[in-house]
């Protein structure tokens, strides 16, 4: 029997987006010929291969923090782009499955002549796209109107995949609340995936100072600023403390002006653009983990993937007390503090360098938490979907 093909969408760059990596990975070695549309970062090639996936980049760029007109038109170019590409691979590969990551929803019209040629679709659902919509341009006109449009697309994507995959059972409730079959949607977590973490070190294992990292997206609504704020009162405090955060984003530029405006630009240093790899290396051995996600709409259902890696690196985690994120940790776990509320984080973290000791017990009971949501039982849940969808063919 020939080897079943699959096709993953995805408006982001590959391998970079950690979550779509991963599962290509345990498709290739559970024996999918994958092929991968995403976007083409700078001095990138158009095609090539990664992951054990033959990918194609498409000429698209994207500029993050870009205007709600200018981010419609990428979403619409790159759409139309994978449409042609994938139907036109169709028609001679005969796709078994195409997965579709949003955002955007609609990108999931890239699956329909695959789909009317018989293959299985999957639509991954990484986060609510009226959501995101909201929270980051919720006070402009006609937002409600574009809100209410959204969840059309939302609720029409939904409809058209074999199989929806999300995050975590809070998102899986949502989207069933919002018209998605239970039966259809599946919870494939954003676990960690343990052979690609390098040796955990115990916190402060380089001695040097009282370290705070932040890894990932540096946007506003991830509350970034928090972590700045609360740094500049632990001065004093907390010998020695100070932030490193890997990342870029739209808001890096004001969380470097905000540590110049309180007096901690010295104890800041923000390092962009390293291998997701690289920067799991880096934030080893740190003090304390911080995840300072503000209390928001799209927020209240964040489950953060740094969160598990803080928490697969043993390094105690310092957590905005959202709901999401208190349904899969408990107090004595991590650390939780107001969300929204840098002196509540601040304290947080003082607690944290007080007491080293009951630091390391949280971190290690949040180790034997997560080994419930590790890769290896999440990577099966997700084969299993793909299977299912691919069953279509067959």
């Amino acid at each position: 029997m020939r080897a079943r093909r699959l096709c993953v969408v995805v408006h982001s760059s590959f391998p970079d987006d950690v979550r779509v990596a991963r599962q290509v990975r345990a498709a290739v070695r559970a024996g999918y010929r994958v092929d991968v549309v995403a976007l083409r970062g700078p001095g990138e090639a158009a095609r090539g291969h990664a992951e054990g996936a033959h990918v194609f980049r498409l000429p698209v760029e994207h500029r993050r923090g870009a205007g709600v007109i200018r981010l419609v038109l990428e979403y619409l170019g790159f759409t139309i782009l994978a449409a042609g590409l994938v139907g036109a691979r169709s028609l001679t590969r005969r796709y078994d499955v195409v997965q579709v990551h949003n955002p955007p929803d609609f990108l999931v019209v890239a699956a329909l002549l695959p789909r009317l040629l018989g293959a299985g679709v999957v639509l991954d659902i990484h986060d609510l796209a009226p959501d995101m919509f909201v929270t980051r341009y919720g006070n402009r006109p006609l937002a409600g109107a574009v809100d209410r449009l959204l969840r059309g697309v939302e609720r029409a994507a939904v409809s058209s995949a074999h199989v929806v995959l999300t995050v975590h059972e809070p998102y899986r409730r949502e989207l069933v609340a919002r018209g998605a079959r239970a039966d259809r949607t599946v919870v494939v977590m954003n676990a960690v995936d343990e052979d690609l973490l390098p040796e955990a070190l115990p916190p402060g294992a380089d001695d040097d100072g009282f370290r705070i990292v932040y890894h990932g997206t540096v946007t506003p609504h991830y509350g970034v600023h928090l972590v700045v704020d609360a740094l500049a009162d632990l001065v004093g405090r907390v010998p020695g403390a100070r932030l490193e955060v890997y990342g870029s984003g739209d808001a890096a530029g004001s969380i470097e002006a905000a540590a110049a405006k309180r007096g901690v630009a010295d104890r800041v240093t923000l390092t962009p653009e390293l291998p997701h790899r690289v920067v799991l290396e880096k934030i080893q051995g740190a003090s304390a983990g911080v995840v300072p996600n503000l209390p928001n709409r799209l927020n209240r259902f964040a489950l953060s993937t740094k969160l598990f890696e803080y928490v697969a690196s043993g390094i105690p985690a310092v957590v905005a007390g959202l709901p999401t994120l208190r349904e899969h940790f408990d107090d004595d776990e991590v650390w939780f503090f107001e969300p929204g509320d840098s002196a509540s984080l601040a304290e947080a973290i003082a607690r944290v360098a007080a007491s080293p000791e009951e630091a390391a017990r949280r971190a290690e009971s949040a180790r034997e938490r997560a080994a419930a949501y590790a890769w290896r039982a999440q990577g099966e849940v997700y084969l299993a979907a793909l299977e299912r969808a691919a069953r279509r063919r067959a």
